[in-house]
């Protein structure tokens, strides 16, 4: 049986989740990551635009809602399998940076342990 869900949809969270699924992107574009790579990453975050698109439709204890719910959830499980713990993060940041600025990073010097 499907537990009924009417709590409010975490807008927030899926928000972050899209701006970090953003920041894979442009970060694989800027590796020169080929079309599957990119279109796979692409399809998750049209997801995420989609899942928060039909919550704002929606009301909790709809079946709309639940959908959005789900939809989110298996996103997120999706944007999970795209990361190991070996999936370095600096190239996201600086392509977030990137985006934010408008400028080319820099690469910064690594500060030698104390």
């Amino acid at each position: 049986m499907v537990k009924r869900r009417e709590e409010p949809f975490p807008f927030e969270a899926v928000r972050d989740l899209l701006g970090v699924v953003r920041a894979m992107y442009a970060a694989e574009l800027a590796r020169g990551a080929g079309r599957d790579e990119l279109g796979r990453v692409s399809r998750i975050g049209a997801e995420l635009r989609e899942t928060l698109d039909l919550a704002l439709t929606t009301r909790p204890g709809t079946v709309g809602h639940r959908a959005a719910v789900l939809r989110a959830e298996d996103a997120a499980r999706l944007v999970g399998e795209l990361v190991d713990a070996l999936t370095p993060v600096e190239p996201m940041v600086v392509a977030a940076r990137v985006r934010v600025s408008g400028v080319a990073a820099r690469p910064r010097k690594r500060r030698e342990e104390r």
